[in-house]
């Protein structure tokens, strides 16, 4: 009887590698919360690189894709479920549509991984085989630098492209473990590269084993990122700057569903307002959208409450929308802006930073999308887009500079504003969009990420979680409970001084995984000359 075969293997052996592949994924998403751990991220990718590698003959390229997009789409639909939230919850998107819409981002989302594993095979040669003649498909140095690299790559397009999207990269989830010594030198993407050699050399070592061959091969790939890392770990970049500033982060934990109810609106106002009023520090600041109209129409009483706080030398910043034509929004036909704003003394806007990157479908429709958004009911969903570059506030001694909600995501905007001269960074959040879900922990990794790469304290205050202080080494020093309404006060210090990120941003990671996919494709190559 002839058994039915894909890509080379028997169909029902592709079928149990794509289901494998799937709970792999599922559990690589667990890596980065709820379980959050480093070592998991590295078993997840392991045991994947194991379905493809760890075979006697080379997979064809649609099983490497089938393979691997199954791995994404675990991951990302476990990864990025949440949104499902957002879009039915609260964007008013019947159920089935949202559940098909998350699936397909997360299966556009894990073409990237597939596309770069299908690249890393081509470029190997199918593996470059050692070839003693017993069959076995023998992958080493050769294979392992290539896979890196492309992973790499793959990663950097999905950061980039369509205006990126570079949720879960691998190095978020090895916060606290040896690898993220590389994050101030080579930024999340340098962490991932190494996370991606290491789970390499782990699967090579069982793939060895199984095989019964020498391990070295594999241990080398795990120990040598490592001793790099270390070796990296007790550089210091930076240096502490300017005087201490106390700081109030509210935390509001406004329910997400009447926020922007016309009826609830002076309510929500008039609960931030007295959080406000119960206390005083140098500088106080409240979530994104903790207003929800600009700051001319806030009633007369509340503005009136708010300016003589402020006249009182307590600075106080709210997230709110702002009409363009002030400086720091660039007009493109819309009217309002997703900002940040500075109430003075004299009950004006004396500061402003307007959010620049926006999010598709939540902040601008995109091209020949409308159709999508008008299936949702959410309000304020087409902003205009801030100035690419915007004045840090300067105040009590220190450079401060504001992001919105996803864009503590691109480190190298953010170290725009570090090279500009910050020595502060400052999130404000609302992510009650997604209920209390894993998506808080996991912008909170985001944030502790770019604390790392870029050598600055980070301030995060947020609707429903997680409002914290996190410390130039990417350490949270003090952080409210989800779900609450509350106020973090705490005292940060700013930092001079520039880390290599900080300084070339994602150059030095683009270039370092071209090298090693020359480096590998090189090693590849000769092998397969020697075996002819």
């Amino acid at each position: 009887m002839i058994r039915e075969r894909v890509g080379g293997v028997p169909r029902r052996s592709a079928l149990t590698h794509c289901g494998a592949a799937l709970a792999l994924g599922v559990l690589h998403a667990a890596s980065f919360g709820p379980l959050a751990g480093w070592w998991l991220q590295l078993l997840a990718l392991a045991g994947l690189i194991v379905i493809l590698y760890g075979v006697k003959q080379p997979p064809s390229a649609s099983r490497h894709f089938l393979s691997v997009l199954c791995f994404g789409l675990g991951s990302f639909v476990a990864g990025i479920g949440w949104m499902y939230v957002s879009m039915h919850r609260f964007g008013g998107m019947p159920a089935p549509m949202a559940a098909a819409a998350v699936v397909l981002l997360s299966l556009y989302l894990g073409a990237f991984g597939a596309l770069a594993a299908t690249l890393a095979r081509r470029l190997g040669g199918a593996g470059a085989a050692t070839g003693a003649g017993d069959g076995q498909w023998r992958p080493g140095f050769g294979p392992a630098l290539i896979f890196a690299g492309c992973w790499t790559l793959g990663e950097l397009a999905r950061g980039y492209l369509l205006t990126g999207f570079p949720w879960l990269s691998i190095g978020y989830a090895h916060l606290g473990g040896v690898l993220h010594h590389i994050a101030p030198t080579l930024g999340v993407y340098g962490v991932g590269t190494f996370a991606a050699l290491v789970a390499f050399g782990l699967a090579l070592v069982a793939i060895s084993l199984h095989q019964r061959r020498s391990p070295l091969v594999g241990l080398a790939l795990v120990v040598l990122p490592a001793v790099l890392a270390l070796s990296l770990s007790g550089i210091s970049w930076v240096q502490p700057r300017g005087p201490e500033l106390s700081v109030r982060l509210l935390q509001g934990n406004i329910a997400q569903d009447l926020k922007f109810d016309p009826a609830r609106t002076r309510a929500a106002m008039a609960t931030y307002v007295d959080m406000v009023e119960a206390g005083t520090a140098e500088l106080t600041i409240l979530p994104e959208t903790a207003w929800t109209v600009p700051w001319r129409i806030t009633p007369p009483d509340f503005a009136a409450r708010l300016t003589r706080y402020a006249a009182a030398g307590n600075a106080l910043v709210i997230g709110m929308p702002l009409e363009t034509g002030a400086a720091g929004a660039a007009d493109q036909g819309r009217n309002v802006a997703n900002s940040v704003a500075l109430i003075g003394a004299n009950g004006r806007v004396d500061y402003r930073y307007d959010k620049r990157h926006l999010v598709p479908f939540g902040e601008f429709v995109p091209a020949l999308f409308g159709w999508f958004v008008r299936m949702m009911e959410i309000p304020l969903g087409d902003f205009a887009r801030g100035s690419a570059t915007q004045p840090a506030l300067q105040f009590g001694g220190q450079s401060i500079a504001f992001n919105i909600c996803f864009e503590d995501l691109f480190g190298e905007e953010l170290a725009l504003q570090v090279r500009a001269g910050a020595t502060v960074l400052i999130n404000v959040s609302n992510l009650a969009w997604f209920g209390d879900s894993h998506a808080l922990d996991q912008h909170l990794s985001i944030a502790r990420m770019r604390a790392l790469e870029l050598g600055r304290p980070m301030l995060r205050s947020t609707n429903t979680g997680v409002t914290a202080v996190i410390d130039r080494e990417g350490s949270v020093v003090a952080q409210l409970p989800t779900g609450v309404r509350g106020t973090l006060e705490s005292t940060v210090r700013g930092a001079g001084g520039l880390t290599p990120y900080a300084r070339y941003g994602n150059l030095p990671a683009l270039v370092m995984a071209l090298c090693l996919v020359a480096a590998g494709a090189g090693l590849c190559s000769r092998a397969r000359r020697r075996t002819r």
